[in-house]
């Protein structure tokens, strides 16, 4: 397998559904793409075998910019926690220590304002949706497809 983005979250917590609304976007459009709760097990089996791996995951960082987002590659981190209990490096820890780290992971944290219960994002982290799927999608391939006419 070639590659795989992992949209790290749960939709029925506002903010925290940014993750996997760009992994949904990008899926529709015909890649491959997987929505994860970030559970370690569970995100290993997902990446594994993949040369390259997209993380999207939502954060909390001290700047508070609903709607932003950093691009790191692993083990350089964000200075943000995650907005799980159990965070993306946590589980990269986790895969290292089982030798079970993908070739090469890029993360894509995006900085949310509100994860509380409900299934709608704010107008912020919403907007930022179709630019960091193309984000992703350019990561991933050299010649960038158009996501939706709206996105």
């Amino acid at each position: 397998m070639k590659h795989v983005v992992v949209g790290v979250g749960n939709e029925f917590r506002r903010d925290d559904g940014v993750g996997p609304a760009v992994a949904r976007l990008l899926s529709a459009s015909g890649v491959r793409a997987e929505i994860s709760d970030g559970d370690p097990v569970r995100l290993m089996e997902v990446w594994e075998d993949a040369a390259l791996v997209v993380v999207v995951d939502a954060v909390r960082t001290k700047a508070t910019a609903p709607g932003r987002w950093y691009r790191t590659a692993l083990p350089h981190t964000i200075p943000a926690a995650s907005s799980h209990g159990f965070g993306v490096p946590e589980a990269v820890a986790l895969a290292e220590a089982l030798d079970r780290r993908p070739e090469r992971l890029v993360v894509y944290a995006v900085e949310v304002a509100d994860t509380g219960f409900g299934t709608r994002m704010t107008p912020a982290v919403a907007r930022a949706v179709g630019p960091l799927a193309r984000a992703v999608r350019d990561e991933i391939t050299s010649t960038p497809v158009p996501l939706t006419p709206d996105s």
